[in-house]
C-alpha cells in the first residue's frame, strides 16, 4: 500500500498538484503555521474513505465468510448423536426384530400346514416311503429339448426330398411331427403315473387311456413312415395316400428310409415318455406336495439363518454410521479451528493495513509540503507533526461471531478429549444389543418350532 504506484495513484486521484497550486494562490500554506489546512485534512478523509474503507469492506467480507462457515459446524449435534447410539440401535433392532418375527411365524404356519397335508396325503394313499423325483428340472428339460432337436434333424433329412422347399420345408415338417410326439409322450407319462394310483377305478381308467394313447402313438409312428413313402410317389396327395396305406396295410412300408423314420420316431417317443415319467414320483400328486414341503423347509431354514444376518447387518450399518460421525467430528474440529486462526489473521492484516494507510497518508502530506515549497521557492511549511488517524473513528471489524466461536472452540476441544471414550462406549452398546437380540431371536425360533410342531425337522 505504501509503494510508489499506490502513492502515485492517490496523488492522481486527489489532483494533489492542482490543489497545492490553488492553496498557494490563496496564500496557503503560511510559514511556520501550526495547524493543518483544509487540503491536508481532505487527504486524511480520502485515505480513510477510499483506502481504509475499501480494505475494511473486503476484510469484513472475508471475516463474515469465515463466521458463516463456522456456523454450519454441527459438532455438538453429531456428538449427541454418538451418545444416543444405544437408543438408536435399540429402535432399529426392535423394528427389524418385529418384522422378522412376523415372517418367521408366517413361514412356520405355512410349513406346518404343508407338512400336515403331506402326512394326510401319505396316510390316505398308503404311502410309507419318501417321494422319488428329480430335484432340478433344468437338466430334465434340457435332455427333452435335445431329443426333440435330434429327432427333428434326422427326420428333416428324410422329408426334405419330397418337400417343395427342400431341407427347410423338411425341417418344419419334422419339427411339427416332433411336437406331436412330445405331446403324446407327455400324456402317456401322465396316464402311466396314474396307473399306480391306489384307487382301482382311477387305475383302470388310466390303463384304458394309456392303451388308447399307445395305439394312437403306434398309428402316428407308422403314419409318419407311410407319409415319407408317399412323398416320393406324389408329394401333392402324400397325406391322402399315407392315410389310405395306413388303414389298408399298416405295416406295408417298403422304403428303407421310411422305416428308419418310423424307428427314429418310435425311439424318440419312448425316450420322451420315460423322461416325463421319471422326472416326478410314480405316484400321482406325491411330487407336488413333497416339493412344496421341501421348498418351505428350505425357506424356513434360510429365513432362520438370514434373521441372524439381518440383525448383524443392522449392527454393522450402525457401527459404520458411528465411525463416519466420529471422523466428521474430527474433520469439522480441524476446519473450525483453522477458520478461527484465519479470522485472527484477517484481523491482524487489517491492523497492518491501517499502519500502511498511515504511511501512505504521511507520503501524501510530504508531497503536498514539498510541492508547495517548490512553488513558493522556500522551505516547506512546518506545522508540528504530520496528520495521524484518529483510531477511535476508524471503521471497526465486527468480530462478535469470532469471540463466540473462540468460546465454542474450548468446548469442542473438551469433546475431542472424551470422543474416543464415548465412541468405544457406543460400539460396546451396539455389540451388547446385537448379542441380546440374537439370543432373543434364537429363543423365538425355538418357541415357534415347538408351537407349530417343527422341532423334529
Amino acid at each position: 500500500m505504501t509503494s510508489i504506484p499506490a502513492t502515485r495513484a492517490a496523488i492522481s486521484a486527489l489532483k494533489l498538484e492542482e490543489r497545492v497550486e490553488r492553496d498557494v494562490k490563496a496564500g496557503i500554506p503560511e510559514i511556520d503555521r501550526d495547524s493543518h489546512t483544509e487540503s491536508e485534512e481532505s487527504l486524511r478523509s480520502y485515505v480513510v474513505r477510499e483506502i481504509i474503507g475499501k480494505v475494511h469492506e473486503n476484510r469484513q467480507t472475508e471475516l463474515d465468510e469465515q463466521v458463516e462457515a463456522r456456523n454450519e459446524v454441527g459438532i455438538r449435534q453429531i456428538y449427541q448423536d454418538i451418545r444416543n447410539t444405544e437408543t438408536v440401535i435399540g429402535k432399529r433392532v426392535a423394528s427389524r426384530f418385529s418384522v422378522l418375527a412376523q415372517d418367521l411365524k408366517r413361514t412356520a404356519r405355512e410349513l406346518s400346514s404343508t407338512r400336515a397335508d403331506l402326512e394326510i396325503f401319505k396316510h390316505r394313499n398308503g404311502l410309507t416311503r419318501d417321494a422319488v423325483f428329480r430335484s432340478s428340472k433344468v437338466l430334465h428339460y434340457s435332455v427333452i429339448f435335445l431329443i426333440v432337436i435330434f429327432e427333428t434333424a434326422l427326420n428333416s433329412f428324410f422329408l426334405s426330398k419330397g418337400s417343395e422347399l427342400g431341407l427347410v420345408g423338411g425341417f418344419f415338417q419334422a419339427f411339427i411331427l416332433s411336437l406331436v410326439n412330445l405331446g403324446l409322450a407327455a400324456f402317456a407319462a401322465i396316464a402311466l403315473r396314474n396307473c399306480f394310483h391306489r384307487n382301482v377305478l382311477r387305475k383302470l381308467a388310466s390303463f384304458s387311456v394309456l392303451a388308447g394313447i399307445g395305439a394312437l402313438a403306434v398309428a402316428f409312428v407308422l403314419g409318419v413312415g407311410h407319409y415319407r413313402e408317399a412323398l416320393e410317389l406324389n408329394p401333392f396327395i402324400a397325406s391322402k395316400l399315407a392315410m389310405m396305406n395306413l388303414w389298408g396295410d399298416p405295416l406295408g412300408i417298403h422304403d428303407f428310409n421310411s422305416w428308419t423314420m418310423v424307428i427314429v420316431s418310435a425311439i424318440a417317443l419312448i425316450l420322451l415318455t420315460a423322461k416325463f415319467f421319471v422326472v416326478d414320483d410314480r405316484y400321482p400328486g406325491y411330487t407336488e406336495i413333497t416339493r412344496r414341503a421341501k421348498d418351505l423347509q428350505s425357506r424356513w431354514n434360510g429365513i432362520c439363518a438370514d434373521a441372524i444376518d439381518e440383525i448383524n447387518e443392522v449392527a454393522e450399518r450402525t457401527q459404520q454410521e458411528l465411525s463416519e460421525k466420529e471422523k466428521e467430528i474430527r474433520s469439522q474440529f480441524i476446519q473450525f479451528k483453522g477458520s478461527i486462526e484465519r479470522s485472527e489473521e484477517i484481523r491482524c492484516h487489517y491492523e497492518e493495513d491501517i499502519v500502511k494507510a498511515q504511511g501512505l497518508l504521511d507520503e501524501l502530506i510530504r508531497y503536498y509540503q514539498s510541492h508547495s515549497a517548490r512553488m513558493m521557492n522556500r522551505r516547506a511549511a512546518y506545522f508540528g507533526e504530520l496528520l495521524r488517524f484518529e483510531l477511535d473513528k476508524l471503521p471497526k471489524l465486527n468480530t462478535t461471531g469470532l469471540e463466540q466461536h473462540k468460546k465454542d472452540l474450548s468446548v469442542f476441544d473438551e469433546i475431542l478429549q472424551v470422543l474416543d471414550e464415548t465412541y468405544a462406549e457406543s460400539i460396546g452398546a451396539i455389540n451388547r444389543k446385537c448379542e441380546a437380540v440374537q439370543g432373543e431371536l434364537s429363543a423365538l425360533v425355538g418357541s415357534i418350532e415347538r408351537d407349530n410342531g417343527l422341532g423334529g425337522m
